[in-house]
C-alpha cells in the first residue's frame, strides 16, 4: 500500500515551492548579503544562534521565539531532525512554516534520512522551498558512508553549509572524525562543513581519551581542531550545548588562543531547549546566556566578538570569506 504521509509530504513539497522561493529571493538577496557580511560594520547588536530547534521538550514555535527575544538572538539556524535518532523529531516542514510565520527570525535547514532513497530529490525540493542548508545531519552511519559524501557533495554544488553531529562510538553519529573528515574538506571546497557535538570538541586536544565525550583537564596543543581549521577555511566550528562550553571552560589559557587563531571560524550557538532565557523548563540553565556570558568575558576586541556572534555565520550560509 502506498504511504500516504510520503505523498502529502511530496504534496506540501510542490503546492509550497513557488510562494516560498519567492520569499526567501527577497529575504536573502545577494546584495543583502553583501552588505550584512562587511568586516568594516560588524553589527555589535547583532546575535545569530547558529543551532537552534524548536521542539526541544514540546517547546513551540512562539516558545521559541520568547527564547530568542530574552537572550538577544536576532536571528536563528533552525536546524530539523527528521528521524528522531536523538532524541528530538522535527520535520523540515515544521521548519519552512516557522520561516513563513517569521522570516525575520528564521534562517530554515533542511535535513532528511540519508538512508532513503530519494534523500537528494527531497534535498532539492527544500532547497527550491528557500532552505539555506542541511543540519542537524544525524544518523547512526560512519562519516566515511558513501550517503554521507553524497550530501556533503551535494551542498557543496549548492553552495551550502551542513552542520554535523559528531559522535563516535557504537550507537554514535558520523563516527571517523580523526581519519575521515580531512578527505572531504580536500575533495569539496565549496561546502561550509559546521563541526558540533562530543566527539567534534573532544578534538580541541590533541589528547583525546578513549571513550570520553566529555573529557576535562588542560588541553593540550595541537589538536585536529586547531589543524584542520587552519588549513580549510570552509570548516566551521558550532559552540553550541554542553559539549561546547565544556571545551571552551575546561582550560582558559588555551581556549583564549584557540578563540583568536581561528576568531573567522567560530560560530555562536546554543542548541538550548529552554523557553525563557533562564531555564524555566531546563533545571534553571540556559546555554545561551552562559555562553554569551563567557565569551564576553574571553574576548575583549568588540570585532573578535561581533564575528563570533554574527559575522561568521554568515559568511558560512553565504559562502563569503
Amino acid at each position: 500500500m502506498p504511504d500516504r504521509s510520503m505523498f502529502s509530504r511530496r504534496s506540501f513539497l510542490v503546492k509550497s515551492a513557488a510562494g516560498l522561493t519567492a520569499m526567501s529571493a527577497m529575504r536573502f538577496s545577494p546584495a543583502d548579503d553583501a552588505e550584512a557580511t562587511d568586516d568594516a560594520s560588524p553589527q555589535d547588536s547583532q546575535l545569530i544562534d547558529c543551532h537552534l530547534h524548536i521542539n526541544h521538550f514540546d517547546r513551540s514555535i512562539e516558545d521559541t521565539i520568547r527564547h530568542m527575544d530574552a537572550t538577544g538572538t536576532t536571528q536563528a539556524f533552525v536546524l530539523p531532525l527528521e528521524t528522531g535518532e536523538g532524541g528530538v523529531t522535527l520535520h523540515s516542514e515544521t521548519v519552512l512554516h516557522s520561516f513563513i510565520n517569521y522570516p525575520d527570525r528564521v534562517i530554515p535547514f533542511c535535513q532528511t534520512d540519508i538512508r532513503q532513497p530519494d534523500v537528494l530529490e527531497r534535498i532539492r525540493a527544500y532547497h527550491l522551498l528557500g532552505c539555506r542548508g542541511i543540519g542537524e545531519q544525524k544518523e547512526h552511519v560512519p562519516l566515511k558512508d558513501k550517503r554521507v559524501e553524497a550530501v556533503i557533495a551535494l551542498c557543496d554544488e549548492l553552495n551550502w553549509p551542513i552542520t554535523i553531529h559528531f559522535q563516535d562510538g557504537d550507537n554514535g553519529y558520523n563516527q571517523g572524525i580523526q581519519e575521515d573528515l580531512e578527505p572531504y574538506l580536500k575533495r569539496y571546497k565549496q561546502v561550509r562543513i559546521i563541526g558540533h557535538a562530543q566527539s567534534w570538541w573532544a578534538n580541541i586536544s590533541a589528547d583525546v581519551p578513549e571513550g570520553d565525550l566529555y573529557p576535562t583537564g588542560p588541553v593540550k596543543p595541537g589538536g585536529l581542531l586547531d589543524r584542520l581549521m587552519g588549513d580549510y577555511p570552509n570548516l566551521y566550528a558550532d559552540l553550541s550545548a554542553g559539549s561546547g562550553f565544556n571545551a571552551l571552560s575546561r582550560d582558559e589559557d588555551f581556549t583564549g588562543g584557540f578563540l583568536e587563531r581561528n576568531r573567522k571560524q567560530i560560530l555562536f550557538g546554543s542548541d538550548c531547549p529552554c523557553r525563557d532565557g533562564e531555564g524555566e523548563n531546563f533545571k534553571g540553565m540556559c546555554y545561551s546566556t552562559q555562553l554569551q556570558k563567557f565569551l564576553r568575558r574571553m574576548i575583549s576586541d568588540e570585532d573578535a566578538l561581533a564575528d563570533v556572534f554574527a559575522n561568521n555565520a554568515l559568511r558560512a550560509l553565504n559562502g563569503t570569506t
